[in-house]
């Protein structure tokens, strides 16, 4: 019998073993493993209660947060394919980059809303734009924010048995090429292979601590977000990595 590899068994397994460990630090957030598997799969319910269909292209404009986070397992729960992205691409090459992937959904930090509002317009696929955090405003937004959404879902957990696991999980697009950003599809095998070898090459344990200066739209979060979730360690989320300017004038 052959059993499907796909990345949503990592946190199924964590979520089993170690429901009361702190699975996820997000400034003044914390969730345990437990709560981390429920968020995912009320995100997971929430979807396809919205109708979103198996396959269809799901995008985050985000900084690294829980809700991204979540996203990298919820969207995969629903059947759906991940688009993580680059919060630091001007609105065309958004633009280019939604419409090419064919993105039915939208979640998108408050911050970029202006920036979102630029563009959407010129978007062909986008059916909805939901708010991460804070309250919509512009009346183009949905009025139930991500929070509001998993709060009002019934939970949804695919059988793994169902996964395929040749089928593309995430889309990554690529930035610094000539043309226009080319679309990187990882299956669900890639995702799975390439967070146990991580695991492996680095002994990765359940004690680890990992602080994500990896911006998680960048080649997959390096596989951060997969490796930590299959051993039981703790995720902390940095929104954006600023290192400190200047150096001490008093050195010892």
């Amino acid at each position: 019998m052959n059993i499907p590899l796909t990345p949503v068994r990592f946190l199924r397994y964590s979520e089993q073993q170690f429901p009361r460990k702190t699975a996820v630090v997000c400034g003044e957030q914390r969730f345990t493993y437990a709560e981390f598997g429920d968020r995912v799969g009320r995100l997971a319910g929430a979807l396809r209660a919205a109708g979103v269909k198996p396959g269809d292209r799901v995008a985050f404009l985000s900084l690294n947060c829980h809700r991204l986070l979540e996203a990298y397992f919820g969207v995969l729960e629903a059947g759906c394919v991940l688009l993580p992205l680059n919060i630091r691409l001007a609105g065309p090459e958004l633009t280019y980059i939604l419409n090419h992937s064919g993105a039915a959904v939208l979640f998108l930090e408050q911050e970029f809303v202006g920036l979102v509002d630029s563009f959407r317009r010129d978007l062909r696929t986008v059916q909805s734009f939901h708010q991460l955090d804070g309250t919509p405003q512009a009346a183009w937004l949905s009025d139930h924010t991500y929070g509001q959404m998993l709060v009002s879902a019934t939970p949804w957990r695919g059988e793994l048995t169902a996964f395929d696991e040749n089928s593309v999980a995430e889309i990554f697009y690529t930035s610094g090429t000539s043309a226009s950003p080319k679309g990187v599809m990882l299956t669900h095998r890639n995702v799975y292979l390439h967070a146990m070898s991580i695991a492996l090459y680095h002994h990765t344990r359940f004690e680890d601590v990992l602080l994500h200066t990896i911006p998680l739209f960048h080649a997959n979060g390096w596989g951060g977000a997969h490796t930590i979730t299959f051993v039981g360690g703790t995720h902390v989320m940095l929104p954006r990595f600023v290192p400190r300017r200047g150096f001490p004038t008093d050195r010892a």
